[in-house]
């Protein structure tokens, strides 16, 4: 593989390396009483210990590791790791065990202040592979953890030892079964919770229902958290509180336990037959629940202690809320919550909960954040309110630099330093229901005589307008990501959890605020589901050295004093233990029910194989060990928090790398060569992280951007990917030379294109699709990955464009502007016509011109139109000063065509739109440009008749269309072609203008999740070469531009209005 070393060493970090330390913390290896079974521990002999054994830059242990101990950092392979390794591949192909640095690095971060590098990551497919994997780990004595989505923040999801990935697999581990009318369904780990929202939606649409339902879980991760660390972390959220968690709404479940036996909770056999099999555990639960019933003040500490949200420690709430005669119930619950340290599960059947269509929300300024939270305990004793969120002075602030919200609340800006506010939402089933429980909020309100900042009738109405409440909401959930975009370069952003009665909550959030303040945290915020009691403290922690170190445990230790044992409160609210405050579990339950704990971890797993050291952690340090820095990179991605909330629009997520591990991976690469004096394993590392970034992290990225629509802080990780191909093309002044070359010529490549895609379409008939497809395979790997890999859908040559459309009579629309339109066809459709065999014999300029003709308009071509290019040919390879002048020559040519702007023009590829629009430098183009579902929608659709002309089709908007805004655009013009339409459900093909043709293992890793119904019979997009990429993987279903369905569905009017 070539080694790209140029290419990292151009970005070297911005900050000097007298100001990154290379140490941050200095550990001890060895554990005093760690979470393992009592004969394990640590020998150690003097010197340094690199990166191995779990242990990470810049954590080093004072004395390495010389011989395997069960706790972090003492996990090495004394040979236990590779007779693992030799016996899961008899199991997993070896494509899905990961070894080398890259990966395990990339595996070692999640969205929490930890790492830890595994040694082994194993992507498994389906429970059969868990069932056999997990005694497998058990005889060699190699724990394990689970990662679903990897969004945790408490630290549950790292490990060095074996990291078992269920996500990330294609289709793998989501399947899913909705029942009775939606009020219930049955889901496996690898479904996002949002997506599972999405499905329980288009369910009520198709059968008609009345009642829409949800899950009870909405944490603010919901479009990018898993089902599996759902349940594993017992996860909540804004508007669900205690009663609509996993644990009140789950109904069953499926669990893998660490012997492999399955336990399916619905099954009476699988009940009958556990309750037998697993005598001694089943007995030990019984014995745990009866104790703990019998004991009347446990009890009652345990039922008061769930009554508000508490993920810290086991749901010893489980062995309080069921009779000891069903042990299996107990079972059941006590797994909700347990963070993979007792079981995995392998599917959950949920009790879905209603989704009220009527909505309103109030937002309402206080003088004082403790009378904010009387306000909260009010709402919460008298009425039946929905959700109310809590903003501190702190959180106002960044809200002052929300325009929106600002022009909806400007009195924000009033607020005093003690000041706070309430975001407050009713819900109903009907307008009625919903205006009669915010009378009683109001009442509610006005009746406790609060302390507001101006009234509440008339300057903090409650507002039914989605359009405004939307914008509260948005606010609240972009808070986080407010305080991560304004942190100091080189520091993580923290999130603490905690919850305390709501009674109590005021006192217990000024304490918190004053605590911020004299730690000298000046850019911490406190805010919250107040309704609840619960917070969410949030601020910027860097890790660089000992003082950062020791600042952050000083803090932490009297954080916990004040919550748990000051307010009785929860030191993890809906966030889970994890390592983040495993040490503090016996401060907040006591000893007698942290014993117990202890008590259940040994029934499940006795050998400690299942997470070890997480909930659960005798090490009174474990939560300052291990601690993740964030060394300074690149300004593009140094905000990068790694949450992990842009992996699931990856197109690459399954192939190689994600954006968020792009970005991790990169860091190390930028730490390593910013090292004055490298050692030679340094060196050494430093080459092998580069020869793998190679293809992991630089080939394989489609740069599309779609990271960016789901990052909190906007990162978009394709634009560092770029900036790392223009920099190491600038080195290589051939292959400049021969873009430039290229693009002064690209009149005459344009013409070149067709007549060879024809010559390839010919040799298809005549040799057939196997001999190309080999060829054009072994030409790809000889060239690198230059020539691209034939299949059967590629193209044939586009046809001549045909002439521009004259009308015959002037016409003008209604609002007096006259039916005239710039049609810029794009580079792509220029030269690629309709696949071999496709009905339609023209090209997609045809079908626009028969559109536009059809509704009378005149269309002008740019001057030039030959030798146009919006310039992504080149910009996506790192030629950025090329495409650069491609733009500018294509500008220039609009402006003209258009009159300055004044004309409509119509870009019939939606990735060359978003190019275009990417590099303007003339503003007066910025509202003329359309791509043709949204000219389509705005210009023709009262301007033409329309039919329905299929029954089902499939639509897949470009990723470049999605950023646009225009999906529902889009889906509103094949509704009116097409009785029913279903979405991809893909967020980026991976096909990345011809990448995708290059690697086309990117394509196929990326629409490995295409499932569309068998109902569907042809597909439509607005870029011709995602159309060959999903037609090539959809089953059968042809994929086609928009515009030809248009054109068919679609005739002229016969009568002008």
């Amino acid at each position: 593989m070539r080694r790209q070393r140029s290419v990292v060493q151009m970005l070297r970090a911005l900050t000097p390396i007298s100001g990154r330390p290379a140490v941050v913390r200095h550990v001890v290896a060895s554990s005093r009483n760690a979470a393992v079974p009592a004969a394990a521990h640590v020998v150690e002999k003097p010197g340094f210990h690199s990166a191995n054994g779990g242990t990470v830059y810049p954590v080093r242990l004072v004395k390495p590791v010389t011989q395997y101990s069960n706790v972090d950092g003492g996990r090495i392979d004394d040979g236990r790791y590779t007779n693992f390794r030799a016996d899961v591949t008899k199991l997993v192909p070896s494509e899905r065990v990961y070894t080398d640095p890259v990966k395990t690095f990339a595996y070692g971060t999640d969205a929490s202040f930890y790492r830890l590098l595994p040694q082994v990551v194993v992507k498994v497919h389906n429970e059969n592979e868990v069932t056999q994997i997990l005694p497998m780990a058990r005889t060699h004595a190699t724990p394990v953890t689970f990662r679903a989505a990897g969004t945790s923040l408490s630290g549950q999801a790292v490990t060095d030892s074996i990291l078992l990935k269920l996500s990330h697999t294609g289709k793998n581990f989501r399947n899913y079964e909705i029942r009775n009318g939606g009020k219930e369904i049955t889901v496996e780990p690898g479904l996002i919770l949002g997506e599972v929202n999405r499905l329980l939606a288009k369910y009520k649409q198709q059968h008609g229902l009345d009642v829409q339902y949800k899950m009870g879980p909405d944490p603010s991760s919901i479009d990018s958290c898993m089902i599996g660390g759902v349940v594993a972390n017992n996860s909540s959220g804004m508007c669900c509180g205690v009663k609509q968690n996993t644990y009140h709404t789950l109904k069953d479940m499926r669990i893998v336990f660490v012997d492999g036996t399955v336990l399916d909770t619905a099954d009476a056999d699988s009940r009958a037959s556990f309750l037998v099999s697993h005598k001694t555990l089943v007995d030990g639960v019984v014995d745990l629940a009866s104790r703990v019933q019998a004991d009347k003040t446990l009890s009652a500490l345990i039922s008061k202690k769930h009554a508000i949200k508490c993920t810290t420690g086991y749901s010893m709430n489980a062995l309080v809320d069921h009779p000891i005669s069903d042990p299996i119930e107990i079972i059941k619950r006590l797994m909700i919550g347990s963070e993979g340290t007792l079981g995995f599960v392998s599917q959950a059947t949920y009790n879905t909960v209603v989704d009220h269509p009527f909505k309103a929300s109030a937002f309402i300024v206080f003088k004082d954040v403790r009378e904010a939270c009387r306000a909260a305990a009010v709402l919460r004793r008298e009425t039946t309110v929905d959700a109310v969120e809590l903003f501190d002075r702190a959180s106002l602030t960044q809200c002052e630099g929300h325009e929106k919200i600002i022009g909806l609340v400007p009195t924000i800006a009033d607020a005093p330093k003690t000041g706070a506010a309430l975001l407050i939402e009713c819900r109903g089933a009907t307008d009625e229901l919903l205006n009669s429980g915010i009378a009683a909020v109001s009442a509610s309100l006005d009746g406790a005589k609060l302390d507001l900042l101006n009234d509440r009738e008339t300057t903090y109405p409650f507002m039914k307008d989605e359009a405004v409440y939307k914008v509260y909401w948005d606010v609240r959930k972009g808070l986080i990501p407010l305080v991560g975009s304004s942190r100091a370069a080189g520091t993580s952003v923290l999130i603490e959890d905690v919850a305390c009665e709501v009674d109590k909550l005021g006192d217990m959030t000024q304490d918190l605020i004053e605590m911020f303040q004299r730690f000298g945290y000046d850019d911490a915020s406190v805010m919250g589901h107040a309704l609840e009691g619960n917070l969410h403290l949030v601020f910027s922690q860097g890790f660089r050295n000992d003082d950062e170190v020791k600042k952050y445990a000083t803090m932490m230790q009297e954080l916990c004093e004040i919550v748990a044992e000051k307010y009785q409160g929860s030191l993890k609210a809906e966030h889970g233990t994890g390592r983040n405050v495993a040490p503090f579990v016996e401060m907040e339950w006591g000893s007698t029910a942290y014993g117990l704990m202890w008590e259940l971890k040994e029934l499940f797993d006795p050998e400690y194989v299942l997470n070890p050291g997480v909930i659960l952690n005798r090490d009174p340090d474990t939560h300052q060990k291990f601690l993740k820095p964030k060394p300074v990179a690149d300004p593009i991605v140094d905000m990068c928090m790694e949450c992990g909330f842009c992996e699931s629009n990856c197109p690459s997520k399954d192939l190689s790398l994600t954006p968020r591990q792009r970005i991790t991976v990169y860091r190390e690469i930028s730490r390593l060569q910013d090292i004055e004096s490298p050692s030679n394993e340094e060196q050494a590392r430093l080459h092998e992280f580069l020869d793998i970034f190679t293809y992991e992290g630089d080939a394989t990225c489609a740069a599309d951007g779609m990271c960016q629509v789901k990052c909190p802080v906007g990162i978009n990780t394709g634009d560092l990917i770029k900036s790392l191909r223009e920099r190491e093309l600038k080195k290589k002044t051939t292959a400049t030379r021969g873009a430039n070359a290229l693009a002064s010529n690209f009149g005459t490549f344009a013409g070149i294109v067709p007549p060879f895609l024809n010559v390839v379409s010919m040799a298809h008939g005549v040799l057939g699709g196997g001999v190309l497809r080999a060829v054009s395979g072994a030409l790809n790997k000889v060239s690198g990955n230059i020539v691209p890999v034939w299949n059967e859908h590629m193209p044939t040559g586009a046809p001549r464009l045909p002439a521009a459309n004259v009308p015959s009579v002037g016409l003008t629309s209604s609002k007096g502007l006259p039916r005239k339109v710039v049609y810029m066809p794009s580079c792509v459709t220029r030269m690629m016509g309709p696949a071999k065999g496709d009905a339609n014999t023209g090209g997609v300029a045809d079908a626009m011109m028969s559109i536009l003709k059809k509704a009378n308009y005149e269309v002008i071509y740019p001057a030039g139109l030959a030798g146009s290019c919006c310039g992504m040919l080149f910009n996506s390879r790192g030629f950025k000063a090329t495409a650069s002048v491609k733009g500018g020559e294509l500008e220039e040519a609009l402006m003209i065509a258009s009159e300055g702007g004044k004309l409509p023009i119509v870009v019939d590829t939606s990735p060359c739109l978003a190019q275009m629009k990417e590099q303007l430098t003339n503003p007066a183009l910025r509202f003329s440009l359309y791509e043709p579902a949204e000219f389509i929608a705005n210009h023709l659709v009262d301007k033409l008749e329309w039919s329905k002309v299929r029954e089902h089709v499939a639509i897949h908007v470009p990723c470049s269309s999605k950023k646009l805004g225009v999906e529902a655009t889009f889906q509103k013009i094949a509704e009116m072609c097409a009785d029913q339409v279903t979405p991809s459900g893909i967020a980026c093909c991976g096909m990345a203008g011809d990448r995708g043709m290059r690697f086309p293992e990117l394509t196929g890793a990326s629409l490995a999740y295409l499932d569309l119904p068998k109902s569907c019979s042809d597909g439509y997009s607005t870029s011709r070469t995602c159309e060959m990429s999903l037609s090539n993987h959809s089953d059968g279903v042809p994929f086609r531009g928009l515009v030809y369905l248009v054109d068919e569905a679609t005739s002229a009017k016969n009568v002008e209005a």
